[in-house]
C-alpha cells in the first residue's frame, strides 16, 4: 500500500505539469498523437482520474458548505 500512496502523491503532484507538456507537444507536433484519436475517451478518463487524485477532504467541505453554487453549476452544465 505504501507504493500506491507514493504513486498517488507523485501523480497528484505532477499531473498538471504533465498535461501541459503533452498539450504543448501536441500543439507543435500533432502527428505524434495520431494514435490517440481513437482512444480519446480513455485518455480523457485517465486525465480526469489523475486530477481526481489531487482532491483532498477539505475540497469537499467547501462543496458541502456552498450547495447553491454546486446546483447552479450542474444546471448550467
Amino acid at each position: 500500500m505504501k507504493f500506491l500512496g507514493k504513486l498517488s502523491d507523485f501523480i497528484s503532484k505532477y499531473m498538471a505539469a504533465f498535461v501541459i507538456i503533452v498539450a504543448v507537444i501536441a500543439l507543435f507536433q500533432p502527428w505524434t498523437f495520431k494514435w490517440a484519436a481513437p482512444n480519446i475517451a480513455m485518455l480523457l478518463g485517465i486525465v480526469m482520474f489523475g486530477m481526481g487524485l489531487t482532491l483532498k477532504p477539505e475540497d469537499f467541505k467547501v462543496v458541502f458548505s456552498r450547495p447553491k453554487d454546486v446546483i447552479v453549476g450542474c444546471v448550467a452544465q
